[in-house]
């Protein structure tokens, strides 16, 4: 934070920490977003609730849990990145809002508020980025990959009109699947990419990344990540069309070139420490399971799983941590094995295997209650352990 901005909170040092540091709100309001977007199965198996909605399940998911943790980690990274000042209070307080928002109007099924909700942290997260990255107090710009952070942005945006359009009478059936798919996959698809081409190898312990502008080299890495984001739109809108192979397929390989190329994943960490594993095992399930779901289109919900649970909130989770470990001054914790960690980890491989064996089964709905309240578990214990952490000065 600027001196500037410090000098607005006189006596005030928490405020400052806060806004220097976003994640340390963001990241346990992500988990308690998931807590209701998985605790949405939890309660309907254990009869809280008498019915059940796979579309506030996978929105929430998607809307809220998942992209807290993209806001907590952009808020701190951007103007760590470009050494410009931290976000202020009105925006912060506004993401955090629309964030319940849209979480509650999706629980309550008015889906047109929840995706107006969605779309302006869209706008708000989108307006705050390109400021700080094509403004002239810039000290740094971002590098090749982030031109997929705008594209993931268009892609949300869109995804929510289009839920919000399919609430109206006689709207066309495509426009509810089209804007899913944007929303579920094309988002946080383009994320895991783009801001994998700065995360991962920062996590692996190689060099970070060059800035856009510092050759054409990196100008020609640009090009080559916009079209990956195009691409990625393209299997979307031919998944739609019903290609229910050729979608996912296309997807799969573009990810996986651009976790490869751009991400390195094509080697194990060159650091030690288990959040590196969970993050590196992540990058691997996320085209696995866009194949899986290619290659047997009849079994593609939980096969989409391997996707989500194994690769988004995976990977979401092991990013927190480092990011967690790396601010707080927990060196040491980075490069070991802490048991939370551990434990986080595991139930979410085994919440994951009985998640995808589910329809296999003859106890569905147990089976899906027994990954909810696993992967909630293992959460839990990841939130007890960095909580406290996360809190303090």
């Amino acid at each position: 934070m600027t001196t500037d901005e410090h000098a607005l909170y006189p006596g005030n040092q928490g405020i400052a920490r806060w806004l220097d540091e976003p994640f340390r709100i963001f990241f346990p309001l992500a988990v308690l977003f998931g807590w209701i977007g998985v605790g949405h199965w939890l309660t309907y198996t254990v009869g809280v609730t008498a019915t059940y909605s796979c579309k506030v399940h996978g929105l929430v998911q998607m809307q809220a849990f998942m992209m807290a943790f993209a806001i907590g980690f952009l808020l701190t990274a951007v103007p760590r990145r470009t050494q410009t000042q931290p976000i202020s209070k009105f925006e912060m307080s506004a993401l955090a809002g629309a964030l319940a928002i849209t979480t509650i109007a999706a629980i309550a099924e008015r889906w047109i508020v929840s995706e107006i909700s969605y779309a302006a942290i869209v706008l708000v997260l989108g307006q705050f980025a390109v400021r700080r990255f094509v403004g002239r107090a810039a000290a740094r710009r971002p590098p090749a990959a982030f031109v997929l952070v705008p594209i993931a942005a268009l892609q949300g945006f869109a995804g929510a009109a289009l839920i919000a359009a399919a609430d109206f009478q006689n709207a066309p059936g495509w426009t509810s699947t089209l804007g899913r798919l944007l929303v579920e996959q094309g988002v946080f698809l383009c994320l895991a990419v783009g801001i994998g081409g700065l995360v991962l190898p920062l996590i692996a312990g190689a060099a970070p990344p060059a800035d856009l502008s510092s050759s054409p080299r990196e100008t020609r890495k640009a090009l080559m990540y916009c079209f990956a984001g195009i691409l990625i739109f393209v299997s979307l809108l031919v998944e739609s069309l019903g290609f229910e192979r050729s979608g996912p397929s296309l997807r799969a390989i573009v990810v996986a070139l651009g976790l490869v190329l751009g991400g390195g994943i094509w080697k194990r960490p060159g650091k030690t420490g288990v959040h590196r594993d969970l993050v590196w095992v992540s990058t691997w399930l996320m085209p696995i399971g866009l194949i899986v779901s290619a290659l047997w289109p009849d079994y593609r919900v939980p096969a989409l799983h391997i996707l989500f649970i194994g690769g988004f909130s995976l990977m979401a989770f092991g990013v927190a941590t480092h990011v967690s470990l790396g601010h707080l001054n927990l060196g040491e914790l980075a490069l070991g094995r802490p048991p939370a960690v551990i434990a986080l980890g595991a139930a979410f491989v085994l919440a994951l295997l009985i998640r995808v064996a589910a329809d296999a089964s003859n106890t569905y709905l147990a089976h899906l209650g027994w990954a909810a309240a696993i992967w909630i578990a293992g959460s839990g214990i990841w939130l007890i352990f960095f909580g406290p952490k996360l809190m303090r000065s």
